[in-house]
């Protein structure tokens, strides 16, 4: 009589993809939910209501779209996903945290701890995907976001702190905690989902110099701050929109191309999402070139009115929630374009 074979299998397989989408739903709706009522009780001022509403609302969505990638089957990644899920599951907690730290000047850094220690696991989860799964992949793209979330964390733990880092007024820390998170985080993970959609030379170059321009940008501001000329900003900040206006219109070609296999919401919430962006991005040149001049064309307080919520709601949510859809739709995403050379 012969033996049965014997298979070996994982001790804990991936949660189905419906699953963690769900869950991701589930806290992005209740955070949103928390955020409002945060919002019209506490009444804060736009540039922290901007950071709650990233910590309660897009973090959650921009995890469940790393979580159900094609890396989650990936043993390699076991480890990183399971850091990352474990940073799913006390997201909302932490935002929690956050946002009464943000409350009590006195507590304010002991209560924002958990959430710049749960940043710091995502970008430890980063690295981790980048050194096993390589970077010639859509998902190191978000995999990039995850360390850049780190770096917004550590801006929220020095505005916590009323530190003014490196010399900057503490609304500029502020700016920057919330900028890394939109950026940093939201963009990167849109940009994977844009590339692995519409594979070709074009969208990876866009999306290459979309990642290689939030630094730059972060370098010509810091280097400004110190006495360097001011056309070093603003070459920076031509470079980083030029890059995220090419990747938008790339994301606009998935939404209205026929072929791309997005659903009508998807496809709806895109076209909001890259006018948006354009928008954004034309309005970051003209406050750049403000300050090369060294005479403004747009206040901090007129670019906190337009481009902050632009970025917030129309690009960040706009794209999270239809590129959530749009994984919902199908077992594996949007059926890819045809690959191309340009």
């Amino acid at each position: 009589m012969s033996e049965p074979a014997i298979t070996l299998t994982p001790a804990r397989a991936p949660a189905p993809a419906s699953f963690v989408r769900g869950r991701a739903w589930l806290r992005a709706v209740t955070g949103f939910a928390i955020w409002l009522l945060a919002y019209f009780a506490l009444n804060p001022d736009w540039p922290t209501a901007l950071l709650w509403l990233g910590a309660l609302v897009h973090v959650p969505l921009a995890l469940g779209l790393v979580l159900t990638g094609t890396e989650r089957f990936d043993p390699r990644a076991a480890k990183a996903n399971a850091l990352l899920n474990f940073v799913a599951w006390a997201q909302l907690p932490g935002a929690l945290m956050l946002v009464a730290g943000f409350t009590d000047e006195l507590s304010g850094i002991l209560l924002a701890l958990p959430w710049i220690f749960l940043t710091g696991l995502c970008a430890v989860a980063g690295v981790m995907r980048i050194l096993k799964l390589g970077v010639r992949r859509p998902g190191a793209l978000a995999d990039w976001g995850l360390i850049w979330l780190a770096v917004s964390g550590a801006w929220t733990g020095a505005s916590a702190m009323r530190w003014e880092a490196f010399g900057f007024s503490h609304i500029f820390v502020l700016l920057a905690a919330v900028h890394q998170l939109y950026a940093g985080l939201v963009l990167q993970v849109v940009a994977s989902r844009i590339v692995a959609a519409r594979p070709g030379r074009i969208p990876w170059l866009a999306a290459v110099g979309v990642s290689l321009g939030n630094p730059a940008v972060a370098f010509g501001i810091t280097a400004t701050h110190m006495g360097a000329p001011t056309w070093l900003e603003f070459a920076c900040v031509i470079f980083y929109a030029g890059s995220v206006i090419v990747l938008g219109w790339m994301q606009l070609f998935l939404a209205l191309w026929p072929r791309s296999g997005l659903p009508g919401a998807t496809r709806a919430l895109l076209v909001l999402s890259d006018l948006s962006l354009g928008t954004a991005m034309t309005l970051a040149i003209i406050f750049g070139w403000g300050v090369a001049r060294g005479y403004p064309t747009m206040t901090i307080p007129e670019m906190l009115q337009w481009h902050a919520p632009l970025n917030a709601f129309g690009f960040g949510l706009c794209a999270l929630v239809g590129w959530m859809l749009a994984m919902g739709g199908r077992a594996h995403g949007p059926a890819p374009a045809p690959r191309a050379t340009c």
